[in-house]
């Protein structure tokens, strides 16, 4: 009974051992093969965007896309990743896809709107104030403003990616309450308009700096901290030069997949189908895939000793910030037509909110 027992571990071990090797195999269409597999006259299609680490929804997104172009293509086309701002900074790539040097990036969309304006309306502070809002308006305003984008800034919009909302991040010894306590800070913000205004009306001292030159200046004391969501701030290891965090809800980072118009019209009609719902696709599955990522930040947060000091109430802040609107619309679209996409936009979150 004992060898009977012995061989029938035997069997059950080599039988698992098996189920492994199987489930081991690398997949047949992944973002490794699909770089080598070849077909004829397949294009190479350079996707590029900045930043460096591996799994963060920026690269998730794209990785995504990348596949799912070369499985509705046919593999008729295969890309290449260029992480990190290799290709440089996001308004320089962006250049490069308008000329069909590039043929994808991920800008975030405060980026995006210093060669497409029409796209400030997706940073106007408190346009929306869930995730789900920001969802519905990206997916009813994009085919909108679509055609604007392209003749602003020659890329098509194909899908979205959203990275979470910016939080306060910042070393001090006294947390945010009041936009008024932002005054006792200097706090880097982008090289945004609308965005500088926003910080102005709570009165806050801004202070534009590149990205890449942040953590220095944390560091020396330049700027005491910033706002970015929370993947980024333990991302780059800013807890390692800041004390507190306080989430707000004023704008969330979002980035758009976009791809170049002059390299989008000169693919098939099948290639172009397959750029369109590989973008989609994408954008549905980084809405899934984020928010469980972002949760392991924060518990990264604590971990790492960064006080995490919620407000008790966003009502003065966001009525604050608000204000600045009207000051943005003929930014947006002249001769009107920002004012009614921004009423627009009331529109369909009022009819949303209905519906839920």
């Amino acid at each position: 009974m004992k060898i009977l027992r012995t061989m029938a571990a035997a069997s059950l071990l080599t039988a698992l051992m098996a189920g492994t090797a199987v489930n081991a195999a690398e997949n047949p269409i992944d973002w490794r093969s699909v770089q080598h597999a070849k077909v004829d006259k397949q294009q190479v299609m350079r996707i590029g965007h900045s930043v460096n680490m591996e799994w963060s929804s920026h690269t998730a997104v794209l990785k995504r896309f990348a596949e799912l172009v070369a499985v509705y293509s046919g593999n008729e086309i295969r890309a290449e990743l260029y992480p990190g701002s290799q290709l440089g900074g996001e308004v320089e790539m962006l250049q490069q896809a308008r000329q069909g040097a590039l043929q994808v990036s991920l800008p975030a969309i405060n980026n995006l709107a210093t060669l497409a304006p029409i796209t400030n309306i997706f940073v106007l502070p408190y346009i929306a104030t869930s995730t789900a809002e920001v969802n519905k308006l990206q997916d009813e305003l994009t085919p909108l403003i679509n055609d604007t984008v392209v003749k602003q800034a020659g890329i098509r919009i194909v899908g979205w990616e959203n990275s979470g909302w910016r939080v306060f991040f910042y070393k001090g010894k006294k947390a945010f309450e009041k936009p008024e306590d932002l005054a006792a800070l200097k706090l880097r913000v982008p090289p945004n308009a609308i965005m500088n205004a926003t910080y102005k009306a709570w009165g806050g001292n801004a202070t534009p700096l590149a990205w890449n030159e942040l953590y220095s200046a944390l560091e020396q004391g330049v700027v005491d901290g910033g706002d970015s969501p929370i993947t980024d701030v333990i991302g780059m290891n800013f807890h390692e030069v800041i004390n507190k965090v306080t989430p707000l809800h004023y704008t969330i980072l979002s980035h758009p997949i976009v791809v170049s118009e002059r390299w989008f019209q000169g693919l098939s009609e099948k290639q172009q189908k397959a750029v369109l719902r590989a973008g989609q696709e994408a954008t549905d599955y980084i809405r899934w895939w984020q928010p469980m990522d972002e949760q392991g930040w924060w518990d990264r947060a604590q971990k790492a000793g960064v006080e995490v000091l919620p407000l008790a109430d966003e009502t003065l802040w966001m009525e604050t910030a608000r204000q600045v609107w009207p000051q943005f619309y003929d930014a947006i679209a002249p001769n009107g037509e920002g004012e009614a996409l921004v009423n627009k936009t009331q529109q369909i979150l009022e009819d949303f909110r209905k519906s839920q």
